[in-house]
């Protein structure tokens, strides 16, 4: 697949952009800072462009992968402003494939009373705008005509990739609290081209 991906330098964003270039798939990164991109390959092609302003999306992409996401707690506006000029960039160019990665905040039914206690407290606290924009984001979509899945990982660490994490398409996942970088992106690139993903959220955690 040819495939432009938003947030490429960012922590998922490396290990998202490596191991497609592995699978034989062709990327567009697009950086704030293209010099940030530090992996070389024929398959990758960086251009300069940012989510908080119009964008170009290349009419022969395949699919687009937006993993942009809040660096800190603080307000943010990536998703609610990124996400429709992304958007926008993919209905210009005909493009109809979106996979975003947002957060697991949202509560739902297959939640344990510890993890919903746990959201509660971080929807009125800490995580309150990432939450929010998420939220967002995810309404912003349900409007869109676009094959879209919304990714929503918990906490996210460095660990080595295990491949022994469990994803859940449109439930939730159960005592899901967190999972590495590196097999987020694998799970990423596991959804993009299955079409029981299309405009539904995936929770995905150990």
């Amino acid at each position: 697949m040819r495939l432009t991906v938003f947030g490429a330098t960012g922590g998922t964003g490396r290990h998202f952009v490596r191991k497609a270039l592995a699978e034989g798939h062709v990327v567009t990164a697009v950086a704030r800072r293209p010099e940030a991109v530090t992996e070389s390959h024929p398959g990758l092609s960086v251009v300069q462009g940012d989510v908080l302003g119009p964008v170009t999306i290349e009419p022969d992409s395949h699919a687009v992968v937006f993993l942009a996401g809040p660096t800190r707690p603080g307000p943010s506006t990536i998703y609610s402003e990124g996400g429709p000029n992304v958007v926008a960039a993919m209905l210009e160019a005909g493009v109809k494939r979106l996979v975003a990665v947002t957060t697991a905040l949202a509560n739902t039914p297959a939640d344990t009373p510890v993890q919903r206690l746990s959201k509660i407290l971080l929807h009125s606290t800490v995580l309150r705008h990432p939450y929010r924009e998420s939220e967002r984001l995810l309404r912003f979509l349900q409007d869109a005509p676009l094959d879209w899945t919304v990714v929503r990982p918990p906490r996210l660490s460095d660990r080595p990739a295990t491949g022994r994490y469990r994803m859940a398409v449109g439930t939730g996942l159960r005592s899901g609290y967190g999972i590495g970088r590196e097999d987020l992106a694998d799970a990423v690139l596991r959804v993009l081209p299955d079409p029981a993903t299309h405009r539904r959220t995936v929770d995905v955690a150990y």
